[in-house]
Formats: structure tokens, C-alpha cells, sequence
């Protein structure tokens, strides 16, 4: 079969920059396969993408893209923003057919953007979560929400799960609990550190912590303040990524703290590698890159954000990472527990994504 260039649009949600980091390695494999690739959103998780990729044509391409709540009641301020989503959808499906008209592409990848499918081309969707964690109470809604979403990705000519198949991969229930789509299958973890893997040792250095702020605002900010305020002064280095590309600002505080507003992949790569623990988010990207290093990890759930809670909880259970919740954090006494854990185990990149790409390059 005769190998195919392809001209292909890679576009992130704008949810935290979690979902445009994963973008990173994927889009690597596209320019280094000889395809043209060209990258679409808004906001930070777009700056983080064009920071990377500069010399790639990017096109703006809002979407849905809510705040939280500060009380953490992330779920009901979702059900009320519902209309607001389903519009979003309808919006961002329209300006993409205009955007496949006028830069003819022949591939759409859609990392949880629902409304970027096409009938024209060729659609890809990428998510780690065919299924949505519930609260307790709301556990009766997990099965009929699952048939929606497979419904949404069904629009999809292929769906791209970043995890093994083999459970519970990193991703347990969200994306092995229930039958996968008939348009999916695993393309293997998605890291943007991957092709760091023999050029890294992870630290032993007790003393040296990296912290990543991600996430959507006020949330972000508001933990950003709590760790500086509970880490200002005591005897551990500390490196804060404040999760924002739109700045390359670094400032010290507190003495023991330095602030980057921004890190690039190699810059962030070495900073974990150099710590003896990250302190995060338990976001699916942050463990895919966790993973990745092989780093030790004290996760610290988004208020209200069930998956998180959930994927904490998991890995905490296997004996890999502690985590605890916002308002119960007190890092003195958190470190050190932390590091008691084993951490994840530094494994190569799978080959699974390769082969997903190779079959779109043929006729």
C-alpha cells in the first residue's frame, strides 16, 4: 500500500493544559512521519501548543471551556451550564466545517472536543474516559451517561483510548470499566516525556520538590496559594510551574520557592527528574507523564472533580501514590508520607500509537 501525505488538524479542549500536553507526543509522531500538521483552540492549552510548535500554522477555535466553582460543586455548576455545552458543540462543528474548507485537511483529531467530528473527512477523537465517575449519589447515572458519550464518539470515524488494554492500565474504570466503543481501540500512553526515557534518572534528593499547578481557574490559583503558603520557609527546594505559557516569568519567594510561570517539556522533564517527589493534580495527563519518569507523586484532586478523585484513590490503593484532599493538605507532614510510596515505574512508550498512525497513511 502506498503511503499517504496527510494534511491534519490536531485540536485540544481547553480544560486545564492536560489535554494539549498529551497532543505533544502525538503530534511529534505526525511531523516525523512527514505529514502536515496544523493545530487549533483557544486559550492556554493553544498558547501551550504554539510555544511548543511554532512553526506549525494554528488557528484560533473556541469551545466550551467553564470555570469552577470555589466550593468545589463542580458537578451541579456542569448540569447548569448544560445548554451553554450543547451549544458550544454545535458552534465549534460549524466553524471546523468552515476551517476543513478553506485548509482542505484530510484528518481531524479531537482531543474531548465533541463537536469536531466531520462527515468530509476523516475524524479521530481522543479520550481516556469513555465513561464518567459519579459521586455516590449520583451513581445510578453512571450507565446511562456512558451510552451517551458512546454515542457522541459513535459520530467519530475512530476513537484513540491513551492506555493499554490490559486492565486496569493507568485509567482503571474510565476507560475499562464498560465496553469500548466499536470505533475505538488502545493507542498506549500518551506522555509528552516519552522520548526521555533513557536520558533521565529520577532523583533521591529529599529535599527537592517539584509542584505543578494546573487546571481551570479559580481553582488553580487557589491551590498555587495554599502551597506556597504551607511550603514558604520550611527546608525543602522547591520548584513551582504555575501552568501558565502565556509567560516565561520566573520569581523566587519565600527564599526556599522559585515561581515559573512556564516550563518547556525538556525544562519540566528535568525539574521532576531532579526532585524526589512531584506534588500535582491527579489528572490522567499529569500520570501519563508521571509514569512516564517514573516518578514518586502526592496528588492533590480539583475540588469536586470526581475522575481525579477517583484516579487518586486508585493509584493510592495499588500502592503507587498518596493523595489527599484540598482543604485537608498540610504538606509538612504530606511529604513525607508521600515519599513512603513507591512511585510509578519508569516503562518505555507503547508502540500502539505508530501503528494507529500508519494505518491512516495508507490509500
Amino acid at each position: 500500500m502506498q503511503k499517504k501525505t496527510l494534511n491534519i488538524l490536531v485540536s485540544p479542549l481547553d480544560w486545564g493544559l492536560g489535554h494539549a500536553s498529551r497532543c505533544i507526543p502525538l503530534i511529534n509522531q505526525l511531523i516525523a512521519a512527514g505529514h502536515a500538521v496544523s493545530i487549533a483552540g483557544h486559550g492556554r492549552s493553544f498558547i501551550l501548543l504554539q510555544k511548543e510548535f511554532p512553526h506549525l500554522k494554528s488557528f484560533e477555535l473556541p469551545g466550551f471551556s467553564p470555570s469552577y466553582s470555589k466550593s468545589g460543586r463542580l458537578l451541579v455548576q456542569m448540569l447548569l451550564l448544560l445548554p451553554e455545552f450543547l451549544s458550544s458543540l454545535i458552534r465549534e462543528h460549524r466553524l471546523l466545517g468552515h476551517l476543513i474548507e478553506q485548509q482542505h485537511f484530510d484528518v481531524v483529531i479531537s482531543d474531548n472536543r465533541y463537536g469536531l467530528w466531520s462527515r468530509s473527512v476523516k475524524s479521530i477523537f481522543i479520550t481516556h474516559q469513555v465513561m464518567i465517575k459519579m459521586p455516590d449519589w449520583l451513581r445510578f447515572a453512571e450507565y446511562p451517561v456512558y451510552l451517551i458519550l458512546r454515542m457522541l464518539i459513535s459520530r467519530f470515524d475512530e476513537c484513540w483510548i491513551p492506555d493499554t488494554e490490559k486492565t486496569p492500565g493507568l485509567s482503571g474504570d474510565l476507560s475499562h470499566k464498560y465496553a469500548l466503543p466499536g470505533n475505538a481501540q488502545y493507542v498506549g500512553r500518551l506522555s509528552r516525556f516519552s522520548g526521555f526515557y533513557n536520558q533521565l534518572t529520577q532523583s533521591s534528593n529529599g529535599k527537592k520538590v517539584t509542584v505543578i499547578i494546573s487546571g481551570p481557574e479559580p481553582q488553580r490559583s487557589l491551590f498555587q496559594d495554599l502551597v506556597c503558603r504551607q511550603l514558604a520557609g520550611t527546608d525543602y527546594i522547591v520548584d513551582i510551574i504555575s501552568g501558565k505559557p502565556e509567560s516565561d516569568e520566573v520569581f523566587s519567594k519565600g527564599g526556599n520557592l522559585k515561581i515559573h510561570s512556564h516550563a518547556s517539556t525538556a525544562g519540566l522533564a528535568e525539574m521532576i527528574a531532579g526532585s524526589s517527589l512531584v506534588i500535582c493534580r491527579s489528572g490522567y495527563s499529569s500520570i501519563m507523564d508521571l509514569d512516564a519518569l517514573g516518578a514518586k507523586a502526592f496528588f492533590v484532586p480539583t475540588p469536586g472533580q470526581t475522575e481525579q478523585i477517583y484516579l487518586a484513590k486508585m493509584h493510592q490503593t495499588r500502592g503507587t501514590a498518596y493523595w489527599r484532599h484540598q482543604h485537608e493538605m498540610d504538606l509538612k507532614s504530606d511529604i513525607l508520607t508521600a515519599l513512603a510510596y513507591s512511585g510509578f515505574i519508569k516503562t518505555e512508550a507503547d508502540p500502539q500509537l505508530s501503528a494507529a498512525i500508519a494505518k491512516l497513511e495508507k490509500k
